[in-house]
């Protein structure tokens, strides 16, 4: 099962990112929380101990229970919002995956894997200018 919330002002198609998620996740329960950037400022410094906001955060609970929150805010102020929407849904759905980018090797591996799923999963008018 796989739930999105909004809990910000924007206007999100909630249900295109639910869907894109169903194609990549295999755990069994997923929660995307949209956030604006102060709530995730707060999450990320609860969190990560990192003052200010990140683009996305992902908390795998144990027995198939995940959580990925998303900033809006940080994907509305890249060129294509939709986009950055999708691929931060892709990421956080890597890291549940046990993909990570600490090291430059597991970024390459982690990157490669999300330009893998944005070509097969986000229509292409989201993937070009």
């Amino acid at each position: 099962m796989i739930d999105v919330r909004n809990r910000q002002r924007r206007r999100v198609n909630t249900q295109k990112l639910r869907q894109l998620a169903e194609h990549i996740y295999t755990g069994q329960s997923l929660s995307i929380v949209l956030v604006n950037d102060r709530e995730m400022a707060d999450l990320n410094l609860r969190y990560h101990h990192v003052a200010g906001p990140t683009d996305v955060l992902t908390f795998d609970y144990g027995d198939g229970q995940s959580e990925i929150i998303v900033s809006v805010d940080q994907a509305y102020s890249r060129e294509r919002p939709a986009h950055e929407l999708a691929l931060y849904v892709v990421h956080g759905i890597l890291h549940l995956h046990g993909y990570d980018d600490r090291t430059p090797a597991q970024r390459r591996r982690m990157r490669a894997a999300e330009r893998r799923l944005m070509a097969k999963l986000v229509p292409a008018r989201l993937r070009s200018r």
